[in-house]
């Protein structure tokens, strides 16, 4: 698993065959699927056939962060679509047991997120049954935000519990990242980035990929 997920969200819309072919080229394995229902967050963005017509060209796997309100409804939706992982808001559902094992009977990984103004102490209770925990480093909604400094804090405190608790699922951050924060973040017990602007503006996009992953193999420079 290449540990740099690419988010779609900040593609211009007639580019986006042209940089998924720029991202398989550089080995990215993985697309990361920023879907937003407009009451959850302000923005929309795409729902699950968006899946279907990457993958009737595409290898990817399919990593569906949920930004919607009710993810008892959309949860189904997207793991019919051939979602690999699944992430839901712990703001969205304070109880999500039930959920997060739905999406792993379905054969898919499930994943919980919070929020930058949730403490993050809030998802430790679930660790046990989510494959991984996504760590918004900005707001959600949209993309081109700063990257808020407190989230390397936020991100040693929870590998911490997960390494307290035996377990191993891995943290993944996302909002605002660019490629020379990947050392301090894989510090922090970052195991997968989510980039999106950064990624989008960068002139080599292959650049960019060996740059994380060199960092995520061992070479911190």
């Amino acid at each position: 698993m290449t540990p740099l997920f690419p988010s779609i969200l900040s593609t211009r819309y007639f580019d986006l065959g042209e940089r998924l072919q720029a991202f398989a080229d550089a080995g990215i394995d993985w697309i990361h699927l920023d879907v937003m229902d407009g009451h959850f967050v302000d923005n929309i963005s795409f729902g699950p056939a968006a899946i279907g017509a990457i993958r009737s060209r595409f290898d990817f796997r399919f990593d569906s962060h949920l930004m919607v309100s009710n993810p008892r409804r959309m949860v189904p939706r997207f793991l019919e679509a051939g979602s690999d992982w699944v992430s839901i808001h712990l703001e969205a559902d304070p109880n999500p047991a039930d959920l997060l094992r739905d999406i792993r009977d379905a054969g898919a990984g499930p994943g919980l997120v919070v929020n930058p103004d949730t403490p993050v102490e809030m998802v430790f209770p679930w660790l046990s049954l989510v494959d991984y925990v996504l760590v918004m480093s900005v707001f959600p909604g949209y993309g081109g935000q700063a990257f808020i400094p407190a989230t390397i804090g936020r991100v040693a405190e929870l590998k911490q519990e997960i390494h307290r608790q035996g377990l191993a699922c891995r943290v993944q951050v996302d909002g605002g990242i660019n490629a020379s924060m990947a050392a301090q973040l894989h510090q922090a017990g970052a195991d997968i980035l989510v980039m999106g602007t950064a990624l989008y503006n960068a002139a080599d996009v292959g650049a960019v990929v060996r740059q994380v992953v060199r960092v995520f193999n061992g070479d911190m420079q």
